[in-house]
């Protein structure tokens, strides 16, 4: 809990006349006693925080975890543009080939050792061979140029490199290996000083941190459930507790709650192709397609049929948003792809356009002998997407369309998703995903482009969009991929995926606590809140 650490004399003592001999520092920083009444320790409940076990080979940072542990060359800001961390300065050339990083010299990790260049091109060089964690295959070499700059020369032109270098955390050459989750050395504001598999991660205050020193010096994640972390919460053990909506209603003496803007998105992914073929998840090979889906009329009724709102109400307690992509609020975003949903009768009537119809009388349509039915799965651990899976076919229904909904584990989800409908989920504070979504380059890698989705249109697009030598330019691009007034993937276009919802990101803070400005989260709830954690402060 918030509690104050204080030394006993006698040590202070020692400590003051060791400061005073030569060679003896206590401390590598000039840092200062807490003064009375400061604050200077949280204990947090946010979920299970210990996703990667920050190694980055094991996606550690993939969905922005290393803010606090680790530094990487780039950050996104709060108008979701990118600056340097632990670069100083960077250029793009103009034909977008060459970008040239020269790194800070006052950066050091958690041991003291100084942040070199030989340790940004190991971990660079180290995940492009790994080629699972971050897709780096489109760099083509990587040299050190003096003893702070180090240039990437990409195969292509790659606006959306700044999503890797925003999320890669830089590891010490001569320590890591493949026992570094064991004892994790970064150079980020914290250092990881206890961790119980399962139980919870102390983390206390990097003292060579080369960044503004934060108000709290040690932050205890206690790695619950979201059951058991409300339950601490009502216990007044924890400070900060993430809460799922069911939650949201009740009040907790001295804890307020924050309800946060996230592209935090919810949608059902619905393959594009008829049943019969076959693809690769991971390298495993799967069945793809699926004869109900394939057809574009089912896809627009789902689109406008759903009221998302009405999804929202009833899953969320209203704490969210309607998604029209996986990209809603952000620069890249096209926000004439917004549609008025719930047009029930108006979905029925484009089903009876596209020769579906309810010829038996049963209250589900058929065409060509088959029935507007299919399966639809969700992960089974995941209370919040089997509610809205509920709540989509139950909506569904009423269009004529019968949704069968499967939990299952994520490990069958990939062998199914391709196959069938799945409940997908996504955001990230860059425009990456819109290219492993929906490029067809990426079919057949990874988990990427679930429904299989092709249209030569949108590709061009999203080509120019990854050529652009800007941000600015390369957004054009994005927005006219989703939509162009004719075709795209948006839900006035093909709608390979219908996504519903972006959800709000619900946390009990106490009261003490000040979280300051936040940046809009990204997917994934159990660290989006610390990216400003330097900022944080007790309130007066």
């Amino acid at each position: 809990m918030l509690r104050k650490r204080f030394a006993p004399l006698l040590i202070l003592l020692v400590v003051v006349l060791l400061v005073g001999l030569p060679g003896c520092s206590p401390s590598p920083t000039t840092s200062k006693a807490p003064e009375e009444g400061k604050k200077e320790e949280l204990v947090l409940a946010v979920g299970m925080a210990d996703y990667g076990m920050f190694d980055p080979k094991k996606t550690w940072g993939a969905i922005g975890q290393i803010r606090l542990t680790h530094s990487s060359l780039l950050k996104a800001t709060k108008d979701l543009t990118f600056v340097g961390d632990l670069a100083k300065s960077f250029e793009t050339s103009k034909d977008g080939y060459t970008w040239t990083f020269k790194i800070r010299n006052d950066a050091k990790f958690s041991n003291g050792d100084p942040v070199t260049i030989e340790d940004v091109l190991f971990t660079y060089e180290m995940l492009k061979e790994d080629g699972i964690a971050f897709d780096l295959s489109f760099v083509d070499k990587m040299e050190i140029s003096g003893k702070d700059t180090i240039v990437f020369t990409l195969q292509e032109p790659r606006s959306t490199f700044v999503s890797q270098l925003s999320e890669i955390g830089i590891v010490p050459k001569h320590i890591y290996d493949d026992n570094y989750s064991k004892n994790p050395i970064g150079s980020g504001p914290y250092q990881v000083t206890q961790y119980n598999d399962g139980e919870q991660i102390i983390m206390d205050y990097n003292p060579y941190w080369y960044g503004e020193e934060p108000q709290f010096k040690k932050l205890t994640f206690l790695l619950l459930g979201e059951d058991a972390a409300f339950a601490a919460a009502k216990a007044g053990q924890v400070d900060i507790c993430y809460i799922p909506p069911k939650f949201a209603g009740q009040t907790l003496p001295g804890m307020t709650l924050h309800v946060l803007e996230s592209v935090d998105s919810r949608g059902i992914s619905l393959p594009v192709l008829p049943s019969g073929g076959t693809g690769y998840i991971n390298a495993n090979e799967v069945k793809v397609g699926n004869d109900i889906t394939s057809h574009l009329a089912i896809r627009q009724a789902l689109n406008i049929g759903l009221s998302r709102q009405g999804i929202i109400d009833v899953t969320m307690d209203g704490y969210g948003k309607a998604a029209y992509s996986i990209v809603d609020g952000t620069p890249w975003f096209n926000e004439k792809t917004v549609i008025e949903d719930g047009r029930v009768e108006e979905a029925k009537q484009l089903l009876a356009d596209a020769g579906w119809a309810d010829t038996n009388k049963d209250g589900i349509v058929e065409k060509d002998g088959l029935k507007a039915e299919f399966d639809l799965y969700f992960p089974s651990s995941d209370q919040l997407r089997g509610d809205i899976a509920l709540a989509v076919a139950d909506q569904a229904l009423g269009l004529g369309i019968k949704i069968n909904i499967i939990g299952a584990t994520w490990d069958e989800i990939f062998i199914q998703g391709k196959a069938n409908a799945c409940l997908w989920g996504g955001g990230r504070l860059h425009p990456h995903q819109l290219y492993t979504m929906y490029s067809s380059q990426v079919i057949n890698t990874g988990y990427n482009n679930m429904p299989s989705y092709i249209n030569p249109t949108s590709d061009d697009y999203i080509k120019k969009a990854l050529y652009a030598s800007t941000q600015e330019e390369a957004n054009q691009y994005w927005k006219l991929a989703q939509w162009d007034g004719k075709t795209g993937f948006s839900p006035l276009g093909d709608a390979p995926i219908v996504w519903l919802a972006r959800v709000d990101h619900l946390y009990l803070v106490n009261d003490q606590v000040n979280i300051g400005n936040q940046l809009m989260h990204s997917h994934g709830y159990e660290f989006g809140l610390f990216g400003n954690i330097t900022e944080w402060s007790i309130n007066p």
